[in-house]
């Protein structure tokens, strides 16, 4: 069940790295604040509705996996980081 969701985790921020990167970007940056980039303001907006919901829907995904990952590895061991490594002694 760990591999199956951890496989699938792997592709989820594949693709959504993919996704991301095949947008296009608003083209203001930094130049907004120094007087540069003023048409940006009126220029359509970047990417389509199709994209933007592609990529709410893996990013929703990669949470959930992310989650259910954490979930899954807090149940194999029931002792803390601190317990398993152990804690060293004060000397006096």
């Amino acid at each position: 069940m760990y591999g199956l969701i951890l496989t699938l985790h792997i592709l989820v921020a594949l693709v959504l790295i993919i996704v991301i990167l095949i947008q296009s970007g608003k083209a203001g940056g930094m130049g907004g604040i120094f007087g540069g980039g003023n048409d940006a303001l009126f220029s359509a907006p970047s990417g389509t509705s199709f994209i933007k919901k592609v990529t709410v829907g893996f990013s929703i995904a990669f949470l959930c996996t992310t989650l259910i990952l954490t979930i899954l590895e807090s149940r194999k061991s029931s002792r803390s980081v601190l317990q398993r490594v152990g804690m060293p002694q004060s000397q006096r």
